[in-house]
């Protein structure tokens, strides 16, 4: 299956495209594009503010940074979430099946919730209820702020379903869009070393 096609480069603070509206469902609306994809380019070493930040996963407590799990060698994907995003949901039902055929020590999903009347309790009640296996964690205004930074506002947008991979090869891709199970075998290939 090919990978998406990038559509723009977009520098730090940047997002390319419009964030859309929300959706009420998954079907695309006439004239829209579909999954759109930018690429970001920095250093191997992950060293932005969003990707430093301290993060709780829900559900167990630990303590862990997307940049150590990038240091891992791991490919991490990183979906920005809300509780009552349908669009979110979906995403993570392809990412659970997308999981299953890659090798569970190479590649690592983390959910982070972005909506800010949302808790971390009912955040752990979310992964429970739907079985999913990533881990999830909260955002807070700084993590919120940077992400906004690097990726636009667009990053903040729930149900324009966004997705920021960082490769073993010091790639950063943010995708924007629902994103089925094969293609995202492919980009956690694509991005692997």
């Amino acid at each position: 299956m090919p990978l998406p096609e990038t559509m723009a480069s977009a520098s730090p603070g940047q997002s390319a495209g419009d964030p859309g509206t929300p959706r009420p469902s998954l079907e695309p609306r006439p004239g829209d594009p579909g999954p759109t994809s930018t690429l970001t380019p920095v250093s191997a070493t992950f060293d932005q503010p969003w990707a430093v930040t301290t993060l709780t996963d829900v559900s167990s407590g630990e303590q862990f940074r997307i940049a150590d799990l990038a240091a891992s060698g791991q490919v991490v994907f990183v979906e920005t979430m809300a509780i009552w995003c349908s669009n979110c949901r979906a995403q993570q039902i392809a990412a659970v099946a997308a999981l299953q055929e890659l090798d569970p020590a190479t590649v690592e999903w983390v959910a982070i919730d972005v909506e800010t009347t949302e808790t971390a309790d009912a955040l752990a009640r979310y992964r429970d209820q739907n079985g999913f296996p990533f881990r999830y964690a909260i955002a807070d205004a700084p993590l919120s702020r940077s992400l906004v930074e690097h990726f636009g506002d667009v990053v903040l947008s729930p149900p324009s379903v966004n997705v920021i991979i960082l490769g073993t090869d010091g790639r950063i891709t943010h995708l924007r869009g629902h994103h089925s199970a094969a293609d995202l075998v492919a980009l956690a290939i694509d991005h692997g070393s």
